[in-house]
């Protein structure tokens, strides 16, 4: 009885796996980041880049689809009323959950970061060592326009970052908005 339960689980796992689209998704763009800081106010956006490449699977020719990405996001924070800017770069990988309707998408998902640049300004502003990860969540819309066989996407999304990404006294979390323009190649 297990081998009948197994094998009929691995057909409809062959299936879905037949039935999925697949698209490479390679996009660049801006990213607006910020820290919310105790103890300090007058934080404010800082202007960034972003890039990275993703892969959209559709589940079961459905509406929705899972989004692994690997992205680079520069990420940090400027104090208002000076020319103070802190990098804090990362390699994220957000899983994202799509929901698609007609060309408009809505996303959401964890997402987990590497710190890999930056670190040695912000412990000085710190005064203390910075966590390397940064688990979050990540949030957005965006908008799918045909164009040859695949399609432009126009991304926006919100950055919660849920980790002290300080070891000291203040907290640190980050926060962000990244918009992005990719292309949807399909595989």
């Amino acid at each position: 009885m297990k081998r009948l339960f197994l094998m009929a689980g691995l057909l409809a796992a062959v299936h879905l796996v037949k039935a999925q689209d697949i698209q490479l998704i390679p996009k660049a763009g801006l990213s607006l980041s910020r820290q919310s800081i105790s103890n300090v106010s007058g934080e404010g956006f800082k202007t960034g880049f972003t890039a990275g490449l993703g892969l959209n699977f559709q589940i079961a020719k459905s509406s929705f689809s899972i989004q692994p990405e690997l992205n680079y996001v520069s990420e940090g924070t400027k104090i208002k009323g000076t020319n103070l800017k802190y990098n804090l770069n990362y390699l994220e990988i957000p899983v994202l959950a799509k929901y698609t309707f007609g060309p408009v998408y809505v996303n959401a998902g964890p997402s987990l970061g590497l710190a890999v640049g930056g670190k040695e300004k912000m412990e000085a502003l710190y005064g203390a060592k910075i966590n390397k990860l940064d688990f979050g969540i990540q949030m957005g819309a965006g908008v799918a326009i045909p164009a040859g066989k695949g399609s432009i996407l126009l991304d926006g999304r919100y950055a919660l970052g849920l980790t002290d990404v300080n070891k000291g006294p203040a907290t640190a979390k980050n926060r962000g908005i990244l918009l992005t323009i990719g292309y949807a190649i399909p595989l």
